[in-house]
């Protein structure tokens, strides 16, 4: 256990919907209905269209109980909202309400649960994205579920669909941050962590637990006239494919790819799969070369990093483009939830 006293099988839920409805959002001029009825009453502004997103991350899957972690409950707490809110970045709308469905073992520490909340309740803060509510239900491994809100403008919607041969792709941000710290988790006192700077690393956990939604990015892309866009959560290359139809390839140029500082140097024979490795949460997005340059200045003006990294065309699925000017299959890596894609 990573905290000391009741668990929530000793609290019933009554008395945890007690201690977490602190951390819940109350009424507003948007949120006409809070959480305590049987459901959320929202009011978009006129004449946007509504989004919906929901992620999960499940026990032993997406995440471990730790003892002696004292962050990681909050942690998860940003993450589960986070992850969503990427979604609803990639989709160009900002956040509206957002619900969560949290199953827990019996012998799950309360203590461990309010701090889940509190996490969730400071990236609905940074994100401007109210805390509506959910459910709470047992079961025999957690399982996190969110599902969030968002409002767009029909005619600035952001879509997988729609990419053309000679069509620039770019990428907000860098890649290969978090899986360079799975990596680290998974194969614990090897060279790479041994040799590798503290400050690195962290900044790679830091990643990984606390991904970053690019939501002021997306706003920029849309202005900058940019309409083809996805979040990477499973690895830019494996996303990237869902950005192709048939008879459309991608030619990935390996040596623009935007690679978080240190992964390069420290995994120096398996950087490519770093780099592929999933949960960046940065958005790639695809338009004519002019649309994708200018876009690239709006969001660099933001702060944030943002390069070219391929040109969509009449080839076969996803290529890299490696230093020896070969073009080869993009590394098959990534994250597949129910096995080879």
């Amino acid at each position: 256990m990573t905290a000391a006293g009741p668990v929530v099988g000793d609290v019933g839920e009554l008395e945890l919907l007690r201690l977490l409805q602190p951390h819940l959002a109350d009424t507003s001029e948007r949120l006409l209905v809070p959480s305590g009825d049987d459901g959320a009453v929202w009011q978009p502004v006129a004449g946007k269209a509504v989004v919906t997103t929901t992620d999960s991350l499940v026990q032993e899957v997406h995440f471990h109980r730790s003892d002696g972690d004292t962050n990681l409950y909050r942690d998860l707490g940003w993450k589960l909202l986070a992850v969503s809110l990427s979604d609803i970045a990639a989709m160009g709308a900002t956040p509206g309400p957002s619900f969560f469905a949290i199953t827990l073992p019996s012998d799950w520490p309360v203590a461990d649960l309010e701090v889940l909340y509190e996490g969730l309740a400071e990236c609905a803060e940074r994100w401007a994205s109210d805390l509506a509510g959910g459910n709470l239900s047992s079961g025999e491994i957690a399982v996190l579920t969110s599902v969030c809100l968002g409002e767009v403008a029909p005619d600035r919607v952001l879509r997988r669909g729609g990419a053309e041969a000679g069509w620039s792709l770019a990428v907000t941000g860098r890649l290969g941050a978090a899986a360079a710290a799975l990596r680290l988790v998974h194969q614990p006192g090897s060279e790479e962590e041994r040799t590798i700077a503290a400050g690195t690393a962290t900044a790679w956990r830091t990643r990984l637990r606390r991904p970053l939604p690019r939501l002021v990015e997306a706003q920029a892309l849309v202005d900058a006239g940019v309409g083809v866009c996805m979040d990477v959560s499973d690895g830019v290359f494996f996303d990237a494919r869902r950005l192709l139809r048939d008879g459309l390839g991608l030619l990935i140029d390996a040596d623009t790819l935007p690679l978080a500082e240190g992964v390069r140097e420290s995994f120096p024979d398996a950087w490519l799969e770093i780099a592929g490795g999933g949960e960046d949460y940065e958005l790639p997005f695809a338009g004519p070369a002019e649309t994708v340059q200018t876009a690239c200045g709006r969001i660099e003006a933001l702060g944030t990093e943002a390069r070219v990294i391929g040109r969509f065309d009449g080839g076969l699925g996803v290529r890299l483009l490696g230093a020896r000017g070969l073009a080869e299959p993009a590394p098959d890596v990534g994250h597949g939830h129910f096995g080879p894609s």
